[in-house]
């Protein structure tokens, strides 16, 4: 009797479940709606127009098919190995220079310090800003003529004259690193110091008894036990940098010159300001695939840290 009892179950299961499957994937359906509005349609878009000559002062809908002509324009011009250049400035040396000062900051505020929680508070100030914000306030700070880092420079006989920081050949990715370090490293900082949290102290001290000293402790045992959570910030910080369109725009937008100018910023610059949208979007295409690497990397490695 029981055993019967159990089959009319499993078949009273097996005829709802189509029915409970596709009242749940209608569920959905307003989620799917809104990622294929906002997500799926822009980049076939894209795909689309950059397989076509599209001049916004011809008109809308005089396009020219061309096929892969924007992507070879874009290959043969003269100025696009500065364009990477540029970009891969901003990407390796943003991503670490955030990296060590997080690194930094986390390994201070993990140890026994007076109001250590209210500098912890402190340290995520930046990230509370929003970029856009930051940037201006770092532009009038590094400005050549009004700054304020030349008048308190010159005022301690630190330097003789003004730097113009955002101009000079010298001083400009310096001045755009620091300023995105400054401005994106509590992200970083916060992951670093939760990993920290997480080592187990009795490591630590058992390496103090041995003889080991605090370097040789951060390499040989926080380090490596730090080593999936530091790869994983990396790969999301380049996929981060290589989108970052606000913080080159707003301190230089691409200047002086193309010196400063990156990927991103040069989308908008081809398709708003030359109103070459088809070649906009082929260099937008460049840059999504080059993102979709380093995002293919970001999802293995979380695949790897939660097998």
């Amino acid at each position: 009797m029981e055993a019967g009892a159990s089959i009319n179950v499993t078949r009273l299961r097996r005829r709802r479940w189509p029915r409970e499957a596709v009242q749940g994937y209608l569920y959905l359906v307003p989620v799917f709606l809104v990622l294929g509005s906002v997500v799926a349609w822009p980049l076939l878009e894209s795909w689309r127009m950059s397989f076509y000559e599209i001049y916004l002062l011809h008109g809308i809908g005089k396009e020219t098919f061309v096929g892969i002509n924007n992507f070879i324009h874009f290959a043969l011009d003269p100025d696009a190995p500065t364009y990477f250049e540029n970009t891969a400035i901003f990407v390796i040396g943003g991503t670490f220079a955030q990296l060590i000062v997080a690194m930094i900051l986390a390994l201070l505020l993990n140890g026994k310090l007076p109001l250590r929680a209210f500098w912890r508070g402190m340290a995520i100030v930046p990230w509370a800003m929003p970029i856009t914000v930051t940037a201006m306030i770092w532009r009038w700070i590094l400005d050549g003529q009004w700054g304020i880092l030349n008048y308190v420079l010159l005022k301690l006989g630190i330097i003789e004259h003004a730097v113009s920081w955002l101009s000079s050949p010298v001083w400009l990715w310096p001045s755009i690193l620091a300023v995105d370090a400054w401005a994106g490293f509590p992200f970083m900082f916060v992951n670093l110091l939760s990993g920290l949290q997480g080592i187990p102290q009795e490591l630590g001290e058992a390496a103090r008894i041995d003889g080991a000293g605090p370097w040789t402790t951060f390499w040989r045992i926080t380090l490596p036990m730090m080593r999936p959570i530091i790869s994983t910030l990396l790969l999301l910080s380049v996929i981060m940098h290589l989108r970052d369109f606000a913080t080159i725009w707003i301190l230089t937008s691409g200047g002086p010159g193309i010196r400063s100018t990156t990927l991103s910023p040069l989308v908008y610059v081809i398709s708003f300001r030359f109103f070459q949208m088809g070649y906009g979007a082929s260099i937008g295409i460049v840059l999504m695939a080059i993102s979709l690497i380093f995002t293919i990397l970001y999802l293995r490695r979380l695949r790897l840290d939660t097998d």
